[in-house]
């Protein structure tokens, strides 16, 4: 006869077995921080980052450097694709990754916070000794413009598809097993609660993140009003000269006060970068979020998408480069056309047209570094070649503005007319 202690101790030791098992990935203390984001660091031997002086933007010092160290202070730091340590247990309670869209770790952060759980940004290239510091991840920067533009068109249709309440993740999950996992594994979630500046602050950042693709939409227009100027000659509003020196040029010195104090660990340079490659990614963008309403309105779910071509470009070109190369020579164009416009009628009243070959230029020059890579893409050329070696740009500008400022003055006299004083 078998004893009853004898048929118990298997299901005893299944029983413990079990116990050990949860107890390998779960913590004793229910702990409010959910992960660990470090930031993306890149191997700096590269030509593109090394002597071209990274055009594409892709240490987005702006994004690691300044706005990911203030997330961290109210406990709020996105959950990125990679780089990043994920407690098993708050992975758990929301049902592991969540797949199905472009930008999986930002939606597997955005609920993991909905949760309850806590996030942190930690690195190391900022502290100690400067002997001491070290990046705690380097990767490879994309292999092509084409490949970095359909990157960002990727990430623009992801965080829309978040923002848009797209139904990302309907039918990747099996809901009988889910529903048995959670019954052999139990989580127990952190309190929902929390102050009110970190509820306040946490829907900021929701925003800041998820509509940061219909910004471009704010590049493209300012784009159209430029050629406009530029083309047409005059400014396409009645713009109040009082009224624009009073409140206007004020706003514009508060607001780059205010963008320089929140971004003091940014080098100078790099704050300018980010500001000017929103021209040059404004078209991926774009592309990007017409992609995600075209799957909100027609229920086409994302994840019908094939996956292994994420990380790849079949060519080294991409149809999203062309609105760029097209862009730069319509503002030249445009700028001759408006210098034409200058000398002939406008000379007597240069605020009609100074404001869009100011801009037309600022742009023009936001626009290069890409359109040159694009150039030395489709033509197969050196990244070596186009590059302004001897820094004769400078020299070329002042002689340009030498050489308008006597041709503008001889109008004058040929005219009769005086300078403005």
């Amino acid at each position: 006869h078998i004893s009853r202690q004898a048929m118990e101790a298997p299901a005893a030791e299944e029983k413990e077995a079990e116990q050990r098992e949860r107890r390998a990935y779960a913590d004793d203390d229910i702990s409010r921080l959910g992960w660990v984001q470090t930031p993306t660091s890149y191997f700096e031997d590269c030509v593109e980052l090394n002597q071209l002086k990274d055009p594409c933007g892709h240490r987005n010092s702006l994004y690691f450097d300044a706005v990911q160290c203030g997330m961290d202070g109210y406990g709020s730091a996105t959950l990125l694709s990679s780089n990043a340590l994920i407690r098993r247990s708050a992975l758990d309670s929301i049902g592991g990754m969540q797949y199905g869209s472009f930008t999986e770790g930002q939606l597997t952060g955005l609920r993991l916070h909905a949760k309850g759980w806590d996030s942190a940004y930690f690195r190391k290239d900022w502290e100690g000794d400067i002997h001491e510091r070290f990046p705690l991840i380097v990767g490879l920067i994309p292999e092509s413009v084409a490949a970095t533009m359909k990157q960002r068109q990727r990430v623009a249709q992801g965080l829309s598809e978040t923002f848009l309440r797209v139904p990302l993740t309907h039918g990747l999950v099996d809901a009988e097993w889910e529903a048995a996992y959670h019954r052999k594994h139990p989580v127990v979630c952190p309190p929902l609660s929390r102050p009110l500046p970190v509820r306040l602050m946490r829907l900021v950042f929701f925003f800041n993140e998820f509509c940061q693709p219909l910004a471009s939409l704010i590049w493209f227009t300012y784009v159209i009003i430029i050629l406009y100027m530029l083309f047409m000659g005059t400014n396409p509003f009645y713009v109040n000269s009082s009224l624009l020196l009073a409140c206007y040029v004020p706003y514009i010195g508060i607001c780059a006060v205010m963008n320089r104090v929140a971004t003091r660990p940014v080098a100078v340079m790099e704050a300018v970068k980010g500001a000017e490659t929103g021209y040059s990614f404004a078209w991926c963008n774009i592309a990007g979020v017409l992609s995600a309403l075209w799957v909100r309105l027609t229920c086409k779910q994302s994840y019908k998408k094939r996956w292994g071509t994420q990380g790849a470009v079949k060519y080294n070109t991409s149809l999203l480069q062309l609105p760029n190369v097209c862009l730069f020579f319509s503002l030249l164009v445009g700028l001759g056309n408006c210098l034409a416009i200058f000398f002939t009628s406008k000379y007597s009243q240069p605020w009609q047209v100074l404001p869009a070959i100011a801009l037309g230029t600022y742009v023009l020059f936001s626009l290069w570094p890409i359109v040159r890579l694009t150039v030395q893409e489709y033509l197969g050329w050196s990244v070596f070649t186009l590059h302004d070696k001897g820094h004769m740009t400078s020299a070329v500008a002042l002689a340009v503005l030498a050489a308008w400022a006597s041709l503008w003055k001889y109008v004058y006299v040929q005219d009769q007319g005086s300078i403005l004083l």
